[in-house]
């Protein structure tokens, strides 16, 4: 068997979600399908396999899979990069507040035991 056919038959069982290599469930998408097929990471170039990766994105669109395009992808990181830091910022400010109010009751405690001794 060639390698486009062991490609093809990959995919087949990629989309039916029978793989024999790779998880159930796994992703559609040209590392998945050389994988599949027995062959590298990366092996399925966009130059020489027009119609199989063709094959592969509309494969993955019926799969309900989103196949961005990198400045897709970069947009989508910058987003969950900017609620990661809002995230962040709001935690950091509730951390300040808790610590203000677990420093105003330990001196509370400390006076308390200073008046209780003085009695």
């Amino acid at each position: 068997m060639s390698a486009i056919n062991e490609y093809y038959a990959a995919l087949e069982r990629l989309k039916a979600n029978k793989p024999t290599v790779l998880p159930k469930g796994s992703a559609i998408n040209n590392d998945t399908v050389a994988l599949e097929a027995g062959r590298k990471r990366g092996s399925i170039k966009k130059s020489r396999h027009i119609a199989l990766v063709q094959a592969i994105e509309l494969a993955a669109k019926q799969a309900g899979q989103n196949v961005l395009s990198p400045i897709q992808q970069i947009e989508q990181a910058k987003s969950k990069t900017k609620a990661v830091k809002s995230d962040y910022e709001q935690l950091k400010e509730d951390y300040e507040k808790l610590l203000q109010k677990c420093n105003s009751l330990l001196l509370e405690n400390f006076e308390l035991r200073q008046s209780t001794r003085t009695i």
